[in-house]
């Protein structure tokens, strides 16, 4: 039988509406509390999470790693990524679910320079760095503006997620040191959207060519934003997409490896086990041989 990994608004709910609160919050107690204390493997495409653990046991599963909770500790976790967590009856924390478009927004609004949120970001305790505890202390005012809806609280809420965020990317280095202008601003700017047209498209073929004309400059234009924002090529950028899906499918579900490289968009499957192989150094079997053996609880094959 195929397992499909769940694709939530929110994980385990279907019916809440971004377009209209573009922002949501719970306690981790209570979303895990009621799933066992555990939340399955699952993705969303269009929503980002930020989550703090105050305090509690437990661990997290990002980018096909497990990572023990060393509360207090916080993540971001991009669109598109799947992770899940595992956590004891002593957890305590806040998740905040933020949609695509709205964290896209915040971005274009602050000062030249920031990166592209599109890797997740884990921050451990440390009792060195005050700016942790600030990050610790943002989160619960996020979750008290969310929940007791003063006046001004979208534009409190709105604040005080741009501080969390920068804090975050302070914390984990991902900051540039100094204002680098403009060009810098513009070729983000379209880096994003080279991102989201990728993210819909990756597994259709389409030329460079295709993707400069939907974004109205050359196919040099945009490979030399690409070098300037991530140091790769355009190419390289579709082909880490297409093998981080093949990851997520081969990992987390119980399609073969030729499945897998069908949805993917390929019809020869000795090309597709070289294409992972180049860029892996496993074959999509070994792949997902290891993961099945290093993580044993998200390749259940009982059901």
């Amino acid at each position: 039988m195929q397992k499909i990994i769940p694709n939530y608004r929110v994980y385990g709910q279907f019916d809440v509406d971004f377009s209209l609160n573009p922002v949501h919050i719970d306690s981790v107690r209570r979303s895990t509390e009621v799933n066992d204390w555990v939340i399955e493997p699952h993705r969303h495409d269009d929503l980002c999470h930020l989550v703090c653990f105050f305090s509690g046991t437990g661990r997290m599963h990002l980018n096909h790693t497990f990572i023990p909770l060393n509360t207090p500790c916080c993540c971001f976790v991009p669109a598109g990524d799947v992770h899940s967590f595992e956590v004891q009856e002593n957890i305590e924390g806040t998740i905040v679910t933020v949609s695509q478009e709205y964290l896209n927004d915040l971005l274009a609004s602050a000062e030249s320079g920031l990166p592209s949120l599109d890797e997740a970001i884990v921050i451990e305790r440390d009792e060195q760095d005050s700016s942790r505890s600030d990050i610790l202390a943002l989160f619960r005012l996020l979750a008290s503006e969310y929940k007791n809806r003063h006046p001004a609280r979208g534009l409190a809420m709105r604040s005080l997620l741009g501080l969390i965020f920068s804090q975050m990317m302070r914390a984990n280095n991902a900051l540039p040191t100094h204002h680098t202008g403009s060009d810098k601003d513009r070729n983000l700017w379209y880096y994003r959207q080279f991102q989201r047209l990728v993210s819909h498209s990756f597994a259709d073929k389409k030329p460079i060519s295709e993707y400069a004309m939907q974004l109205r400059i050359s196919v040099t234009h945009l490979n030399r934003i690409s070098q300037a924002v991530t140091g790769k090529s355009a190419l390289n950028i579709i082909h880490d997409r297409i093998i981080s899906e093949a990851k997520v499918n081969l990992a987390y579900s119980f399609q073969s490896v030729s499945e897998v490289a069908y949805q993917l968009g390929f019809d020869d499957i000795s090309y597709f086990s070289r294409f992972f192989k180049k860029h892996t150094g496993l074959s999509p079997k070994a792949f997902k041989d290891r993961v099945i053996r290093q993580q044993p609880i998200l390749m259940d094959t009982s059901e």
